[in-house]
């Protein structure tokens, strides 16, 4: 299942769009296009929210308050052709050019079950 990553633009308003992403030495790391609006908005303001929500229960989810750590390129599309393997088990059928990978570190994690919070920093 995506992620929904929210950013803030800058006057002020969320943005916010579902992306593929994995969790590697307790980094986040999502792929987009160097041209992404959303990367834009990172870069120029560092926070970041990243909301899970099981699909199966709406009342069991997670919120990751991060901070943008980096742009790379993704040389080859190897990171997208990864989290394509991961999703659904095949190539990414895209482009793999002109592909970057973005490190987000967690700050804060928030959420809830059956409608009871929790926070673990």
């Amino acid at each position: 299942m995506p992620v929904i990553l929210s950013t803030t633009r800058r006057d002020g308003s969320i943005q916010s769009v579902p992306v593929w992403y994995e969790c590697v030495d307790g980094t986040i790391l999502v792929n987009g296009g160097p041209t992404r609006d959303w990367l834009r908005h990172m870069q120029r303001d560092g926070r970041v929210t990243l909301l899970f929500v099981d699909p199966q229960n709406m009342f069991r989810w997670a919120q990751i308050q991060g901070s943008f750590a980096g742009v790379e390129d993704d040389p080859g599309g190897d990171h997208i052709n990864h989290l394509s393997h991961r999703y659904f088990d095949r190539e990414y059928p895209g482009p793999r050019t002109d592909r970057v990978k973005i490190r987000i570190e967690p700050v804060r994690v928030t959420g809830g079950e059956n409608r009871e919070p929790w926070d673990v920093t």
